[in-house]
């Protein structure tokens, strides 16, 4: 076994503790150490890395805070475990039953997941669920979680919520330990895929597209066209983007003279609704950044819809100036007029996995496949996208070498 390399002086390391991640490093000759409450994979490395980024940045500036507090996260050194005696016991009150748990979950979610609750679905949920726990012991919650009838990745997502946030009490030392510790996620049955979502053919798209341009199938007693919603419908079939991403985008991530559109924002829906006020706007759903390319027939798309806006004014908007509502687009216009082409119920989702078939098919390289889809891993594109159902026609070639 050779020698482990130290991190260069003056770095700070990342490093797994117990399966999460630990950042340590120096500072005026002290040692500091600071765990974050995200498991220690791929995935969750880029949180690891802004807050490097943010703590050098304080360091170079002189506002380093040697207290740890200014960076939201908990010091690795364990608490003092408190005096048995009465007066500690009145100091610091133990949370025996789950509903107590719903006051610290939201400190934990505003503070330490920097999570607006009231607009996210699982963690509003996960209080609500806390709150109804009326006198049930905290460590009885395994069984109570296993009770729920909640579809697999839901319970999975959530017990991933819950762990975490218990993980938090125990280090703040506010429970003895985490019930949910040695609790396994459920292992997923093979999914049927939605036939909303099945991808179209390119006959299919542009028939569909056409008759959207058209309005071939709008009613006569309607307000507004369906042809007035065809570029935002085209940018989707021709990006393979995200509904939010598309809702979301701006005219400031439109740059004709480098020939790219940035994928950075999203305009995303909350549990309030799917219209313009109810949405609010975030990152991206794997919190990247893409760049796509700008090609010929989108400029033209494009460029009508940018005159006279400003770069924080959205590039797709209803005809009332509003931002589209996707979810009656697709009640209002997609549904209809699909149904009178003989293509059936599609969701407007359906143009992100034709897409991204289509670029497969197209004998694209999977890693740029995946790059363009705002994928985190190759595995995701291939899981989705890649068939190998179809019969092999020949074998790979071994050239004759000499």
């Amino acid at each position: 076994m050779g020698q482990k390399l130290k991190t260069p002086k003056g770095e700070i390391s990342i490093t797994n503790c117990e399966g999460r991640i630990r950042l340590r490093w120096r500072y005026a000759g002290e040692r500091y150490s600071l765990n974050l409450p995200y498991y220690f994979n791929p995935e969750n490395l880029h949180f690891a890395n802004v807050k490097v980024a943010e703590i050098k940045l304080d360091i170079l500036r002189r506002s380093f805070d040697t207290s740890l507090e200014k960076y939201g996260y908990l010091p690795t050194t364990k608490p003092i475990k408190a005096k048995k005696d009465l007066s500690e016991a009145t100091k610091q009150e133990k949370l025996l039953f789950l509903n107590d748990l719903a006051a610290k979950f939201n400190e934990w979610a505003k503070h330490f997941r920097n999570v607006d609750i009231d607009n996210s679905i699982d963690y509003l949920y996960i209080r609500k669920w806390l709150e109804k726990r009326i006198q049930v012991p905290i460590y009885s919650i395994a069984e109570r979680l296993n009770s729920e009838i909640w579809a697999v990745t839901t319970y999975n997502r959530r017990l991933s919520y819950l762990n975490t946030f218990l993980t938090w009490l125990v280090d703040s030392g506010i429970i003895e330990r985490n019930p949910l510790k040695d609790v396994c996620k459920k292992r997923e049955k093979r999914k049927i895929k939605c036939s909303r979502r099945n991808p179209l053919q390119e006959n299919e798209i542009v028939s569909f597209l056409d008759a959207i341009k058209n309005d071939t199938h709008c009613p006569t007693s309607s307000r507004f066209k369906h042809s007035h919603y065809y570029p935002f419908l085209a940018f989707i079939f021709h990006t393979g983007v995200r509904n939010a991403e598309a809702i979301g985008l701006k005219v400031k991530h439109i740059d004709f003279e480098s020939s790219q559109i940035e994928i950075s924002e999203t305009f995303a829906r909350t549990i309030k609704g799917t219209n313009h006020a109810s949405r609010i706007e975030k990152g991206t759903k794997m919190q990247n950044v893409r760049y796509l390319p700008l090609s010929t027939e989108l400029s033209i798309l494009l460029e009508p819809l940018l005159e006279n806006k400003k770069s924080e004014d959205f590039v797709f908007v209803s005809p009332k100036g509003l931002t589209i509502d996707d979810k009656m687009l697709k009640r209002r216009v997609l549904k209809p007029v699909m149904e009178k082409l003989g293509l059936g119920d599609r969701d407007l989702y359906a143009a992100r996995h034709s897409f991204g078939t289509r670029a497969v098919q197209q004998g694209m390289v999977l890693t740029e496949v995946a790059y363009l889809m705002g994928h985190s891993t190759v595995e995701t594109t291939m899981r989705n996208y890649v068939s190998v159902t179809k019969p092999a026609t020949s074998l790979p070639i071994i050239s004759r070498l000499g």
